[in-house]
């Protein structure tokens, strides 16, 4: 609408307050316990095999162990995260280590036989890939029939500009392409694969981010002080740095705001 003194000057400061409090009141957002909550519904058996794609340091993989009893396979191309889920691997209980391996791999070269895995558990790495419909038609081709991909990403929505996509995107290493629901979509019916659940968690993990330990605020005001002293903090750690933990606050940000979006996709192969 267009500006209306009356209304701004004398309508909205008589309900302002009100209006506020509402908006300090949550929506109830989900948060990232949701995807553990996806694959209890799967109902599969313990000893069932899972492989993590991008399993980063470990973690995500840890817990696929311990909540749900899976043999779980983790694999990553970066040698540093390797390393480190080797190192967590080794102060675990003996139970729970026996159940995990790491190995060097890709979304689109998963190290295992056909028709050996049972789950694919795939998280913020969808992005990252230059071809999902190469990825997806992997995951079509590790599956048994009737094991399932249970797959998170982020998404551009139409609030995200396309110079601060680009700005974004090209520091945080986000193929453009994959980052749009259409080509996910589609990528994922050329696989063969069955829908069972697509997800869209819009803002919610944001919203909850910020409502828990305030890291949404935070980046906000990391952003604020990186963009007014840039000179500072590129003298100190290097422009490399600075252009990532840029890159980094800004995805916070954007997530938040909803500029990003997320989905979870749960698939199952006939």
């Amino acid at each position: 609408m267009a500006w209306d003194p009356d209304f701004f000057y004398d309508t909205y400061p008589r309900l302002e307050a009100d209006f506020a409090a509402r908006l300090d009141e949550s929506l109830a957002p989900r948060d990232p316990s949701v995807l553990l909550q996806v694959v209890r519904e799967l109902d599969l058996r313990p000893d069932s095999r899972a492989v993590d794609v991008g399993c980063g340091e470990g973690t995500h993989a840890v817990r696929l162990a311990t909540h749900f009893g899976f043999r779980v396979l983790g694999i990553d191309p970066v040698q540093r995260h390797l390393d480190l889920a080797r190192a967590t691997r080794r102060d675990l209980v003996p139970d729970i280590a026996s159940r995990l391996a790491f190995e060097r791999g890709t979304a689109t070269h998963v190290p295992v036989a056909d028709a050996s895995i049972d789950l694919v558990w795939c998280r913020d790495v969808m992005v990252h890939v230059d071809h999902p419909d190469d990825a997806f038609a992997e995951f079509a081709r590790v599956l048994r029939p009737g094991g399932h991909v249970v797959a998170f990403q982020a998404v551009a929505t139409e609030l995200l500009g396309d110079e601060e996509a680009d700005e974004l995107f090209d520091v945080m290493g986000v193929v453009p392409s994959s980052a749009e629901p259409r080509v996910i979509d589609d990528a994922i019916a050329r696989s063969g694969l069955e829908v069972v659940d697509t997800i869209d968690l819009s803002s919610e993990w944001g919203e909850w981010s910020q409502e828990h330990d305030g890291s949404g605020g935070r980046a906000l005001l990391h952003l604020a002080r990186l963009l007014r002293e840039p000179a500072r903090y590129r003298a100190e750690f290097g422009d490399a740095a600075y252009d990532v933990m840029v890159g980094d606050c800004r995805w916070q940000v954007y997530r938040t705001i909803g500029k990003l979006g997320a989905r979870i996709d749960v698939l199952r192969k006939g």
